[in-house]
């Protein structure tokens, strides 16, 4: 990947974020601003990427938006529908590439796992403030942004809020947080209980879920894609174009498991936590309600469920519901 030395970010025309996959923005709600794929290097020097589109009309006294990616997924899931659908109502809109996914910087040979969730949480607060300098142009009055987690993506946004607790040389260790929205996403608890769940429920789909992103069944077969991530309904050519995106996006596994269930159930999330919002679908076969129900407690806020919205629901049929569920919530801060 070609580095690039201007600050906060460097820019270049959206091309081809994803080795082997192309963006498609659907023209409709994405011409009013001409998307670009940065880059943030991060302390060790590793390079994430980073998909910005600014606001249509300016973004007045809006909160920049920080969309954050779970597993098998990458900036680009973001930009599809969600970025040019904010970005027309106001908001500049951010969506990163964590560590070895998508465009970012590839692990280094022999690495398996990108990184831990404490490793994605340091990454994502070294990225805010440069976040908040691209957005404010200047002025001295910028908002701090909202982060927006999706499944795995949310438990590190989790992690990241746990962080505005802990003092670092008089200072907090994550940047602060206009809010932080939980979209399909894993509990606090982590997913070994929804995974008891689903064998319970129904184990022949319980097994072909966990085949799914064990063996990663759903970058070879449709049938696998349309079950983990997607509703029954959506049309043939998105589901294959999407298909070819998530099997490009994340060569290396997001999260160090063994890790991860060494750190659940969280802690209570910290008196400096932002103000929450907690969505899931009633057709998500990989976070089920009773966990988004869970989170929404954790927070101590109502959870939003959204009929006939599948796991990915910021690119499944019914997109926009999601979307204009999610611009009320943003409304309130």
């Amino acid at each position: 990947m070609q580095s690039l030395n201007c600050r906060p970010f460097s820019s270049v025309k959206l091309g081809r974020p994803q080795r082997g996959a192309r963006i498609t923005v659907r023209a409709s709600v994405a011409a009013q601003s001409a998307p670009t794929r940065t880059f943030h290097t991060l302390p060790d020097g590793k390079k994430l990427e980073l998909l910005v589109q600014k606001a249509a009309a300016g973004s007045g006294n809006r909160p920049p938006l920080l969309f954050v990616h779970g597993s098998y997924h990458a900036a680009w899931c973001w930009q599809e529908n969600f970025m040019p659908y904010f970005a027309a109502r106001g908001y500049d809109t951010y969506a990163v590439s964590l560590r070895a996914q998508g465009g970012s910087d590839p692990a280094p040979a022999g690495v398996t796992v990108a990184g831990t969730l404490d490793v994605h949480a340091a990454d994502l607060a070294s990225l805010v403030p440069a976040v908040v300098a691209a957005s404010s142009s200047g002025s001295s009055s910028a908002r701090a942004p909202v982060m927006l987690g999706h499944s795995f993506g949310g438990l590190i946004v989790q992690k990241y809020v746990l962080g505005l607790a802990s003092q670092q040389q008089q200072q907090p260790a994550s940047p602060p947080l206009s809010g932080a929205a939980f979209l399909c996403s894993v509990p606090q608890s982590g997913n070994k209980q929804m995974v008891t769940r689903f064998l319970f429920k129904d184990p022949i789909l319980s097994l072909k879920l966990t085949w799914g992103f064990v063996a990663r069944s759903f970058a070879t077969s449709l049938t696998a894609c349309r079950e983990l991530f997607f509703s029954a309904d959506i049309p043939v050519d998105k589901l294959e174009r999407y298909q070819k995106l998530l099997a490009a996006a994340s060569p290396t596994r997001l999260i160090d498991l063994k890790d991860m269930n060494a750190q659940v159930p969280l802690p209570p999330p910290p008196a400096t936590a932002p103000p929450a919002f907690v969505m899931g679908g009633v057709e998500d076969k990989v976070v089920d309600t009773v966990a988004v129900e869970e989170l929404a407690r954790y927070y101590g806020t109502q959870p939003v469920l959204l009929p006939a919205v599948a796991h990915d629901c910021m690119l499944d049929t019914r997109w926009e519901l999601a979307a204009q569920e999610l611009e009320k919530w943003l409304a309130s801060l």
